[in-house]
């Protein structure tokens, strides 16, 4: 099971860098700056794909973290004499494995919407 978790983390990873190595956001502005904001975004896009990309994997990691501490917990309840959990030791890790996954699809095809927006303009000073 191990195994396939880190295979799935690796899958993960290896999406989301090539996402955020191969997209690059334009935006339209005015002729004088539309070369300036190019440069800029297409330096700044891939960090901000990055950062993105290292937040999906860290939350899939947690979650990984929390489904192996359920199991765990469900393993020391059945060998300590309660059998209803028998149930858990199935059932737990397949949804806590599945939702994960989907979470991480999900957040890995966000990458390139999330890096693509803009930083919030700076308010410009009152003279």
């Amino acid at each position: 099971m191990n195994k396939r978790i880190f295979g799935l983390i690796a899958v993960i990873l290896a999406l989301s860098f090539i996402i955020a190595s191969s997209s690059v956001a334009v935006e339209k502005e005015t002729t004088g700056t539309k070369v300036k904001s190019f440069w800029q975004k297409l330096f700044s896009y891939p960090a901000k794909a990055t950062d993105q990309s290292v937040a999906v994997v860290a939350e899939t990691a947690k979650s990984t973290t929390t489904i192996v501490t359920k199991e765990v917990t469900t393993v020391g309840q059945v060998t300590s004499g309660d059998v209803d959990k028998a149930k858990a030791l199935v059932t737990e890790p397949v949804n806590g494995v599945g939702e994960t996954t989907y979470n991480a699809v999900k957040d890995t095809a966000n990458i390139p919407v999330e890096a693509a927006k803009d930083e919030p303009a700076m308010p410009a000073e009152v003279k």
